[in-house]
């Protein structure tokens, strides 16, 4: 009965190192061209200096697809639909204009 106590307590703090490591999210940046991704509704963007894919969450304002941004944001948290890319929840955007997008591509009818 003696290591209850102690092992409660250490419990305890593991779940206070869990609850502080998750309130901290990775601030993510990068840039390059936004594209439709294959599930419906969400956008992918491949960082034109890592070449990291990532499956972008707006909050407001979507850019148009094919349109270079510039983004910021965090590790995005819960459960997403998206299958393509790391996850991020956009804080902010802006176009880019170093970047050149490729066009669409054709559609056949």
């Amino acid at each position: 009965m003696k290591l209850i106590p102690p092992i409660v307590a250490l419990l305890a703090a593991l779940a206070a190192a869990q609850a502080q490591q998750s309130s901290k999210a990775k601030t993510i940046e990068g840039s390059g061209c936004v594209e439709k991704a294959v599930e419906s509704s969400c956008h992918v963007l491949t960082d034109s200096k890592t070449g990291e894919l990532y499956n972008l969450h707006f909050s407001g304002k979507v850019p148009k697809n094919n349109t270079a941004i510039w983004f910021k944001g965090s590790e995005h948290q819960g459960m997403t639909t998206c299958m393509q890319g790391k996850p991020v929840t956009v804080k902010k955007w802006k176009k880019e204009k170093g970047i050149k997008c490729p066009p669409p591509p054709a559609t056949t009818h």
